[in-house]
């Protein structure tokens, strides 16, 4: 806990002694790392993940192949 408070510390220290025309280059950066760490995903992040696989024949022929499944399970 005090390692995690002295890094805090010395990271404060070193944007006091900065430049005032460096400030908008941190405060660009700094969101720029806020938005990459992010936990919630939005949905937007998965667009495209699929793009590659052949989905077009499971959703076309979905019922045929449930069909053909059902004649596996015995009927009594």
């Amino acid at each position: 806990m005090a390692t995690k408070e002295k890094l805090r510390n010395s990271i404060l220290n070193k944007i006091k002694k900065l430049s005032e025309d460096k400030l908008p280059n941190l405060d660009s950066y700094l969101n720029d790392l806020e938005s990459r760490f992010s936990t919630e995903k939005s949905a937007l992040s998965f667009s495209g993940i699929f793009e590659g696989l052949e989905l077009n024949e499971l959703t076309t022929e979905l019922h045929k192949l449930r069909e053909d499944n059902n004649d596996r399970i015995p009927q009594f």
